[in-house]
């Protein structure tokens, strides 16, 4: 159960565009995913309701795959180990470690624990995991990073040319959660199951074959002009396949906002 809930920025909407995928390549390629840098675009969507302009900004970012057994992608519900949410952390006994239970437990932060029915969320869409008849519980988690097979880092150009990462777990800077934005984690997400087939993500279960390929992953959020409107920024991204075999990690060139952007009318 994910409980990713609207926050000003929605930072967490991912989506995905798969082409030129080759299928019929002698199985020359290593099984361990092979990446590299093709494009990155800024675009930028202009709607009207009336006469007022509602935009909409999506950083696009292409990039050439290869892998040798094709077993890249992952089901948006496929929540079975290895590629489950999270684990509860859980005392000698069995029971779930609640929030303040344990005085060296971390502080609180949304990438420790998870609130059984966080505000504005009606009590009967949430479980009451402990089973304690309380569905308002505070519970510490580990999360799974392998429940993402794409991540995705953020670094800012400092004035002696080096960079540094921001945390966009941490948007919109002066938030009650300085250390992370609740439910909105991060821009890691899920590469859908590379197939044309039905059931694609069944195929490449049973299906040993090399791909070659495009892969365009759209980020979209409004934080995108606020937080890096002046800045010189570069993304630096990896990827994952289903046997959690790890690529190799590629850095965008340093670009702003201004530089790749392309307006869109939205109609």
């Amino acid at each position: 159960m994910r409980l990713n809930h609207t926050k000003y920025y929605s930072l967490a909407a991912l989506t995905l565009v798969l082409s030129l995928l080759g299928c019929n390549r002698p199985p020359d390629l290593p099984d361990t995913p092979v990446i590299s840098f093709n494009d990155i675009a800024f675009e930028v969507t202009t709607v009207f309701i009336g006469s007022v302009p509602i935009e909409t900004t999506t950083l696009k970012l292409t990039f050439n795959v290869a892998d040798g057994d094709g077993d890249i992608g992952l089901d948006g519900a496929e929540s079975g180990r290895p590629y489950n949410e999270f684990d509860f952390v859980t005392n000698p006994d069995g029971s779930i470690v609640e929030f303040g239970e344990r005085p060296g437990d971390p502080p609180f932060t949304c990438l420790d624990y998870l609130i059984e029915a966080p505000q504005g969320v009606p009590d009967d869409a949430t479980f009451d995991y402990n089973q304690d008849g309380d569905t308002k519980d505070t519970l510490y988690v580990d999360f799974n990073e392998n429940r993402h097979n794409i991540f995705v880092d953020f670094f800012i150009k400092q004035p002696d040319g080096s960079f540094v990462e921001s945390d966009v777990r941490a948007w919109p800077p002066g938030s009650d959660n300085e250390v992370t934005f609740c439910n909105s984690e991060t821009f890691d997400g899920r590469i859908p199951c590379l197939s044309a087939e039905d059931e694609p993500c069944d195929f490449i279960r049973s299906t040993n074959r090399p791909i070659e390929g495009t892969i365009t992953y759209d980020m979209q959020s409004s934080g995108f002009l606020p937080i890096f409107r002046a800045e010189t920024i570069k993304l630096v991204f990896q990827i994952q396949d289903r046997a959690l075999n790890k690529s190799n990690i590629v850095e965008t060139p340093e670009f702003t906002l201004q530089d790749i952007r392309v307006d869109i009318d939205g109609g």
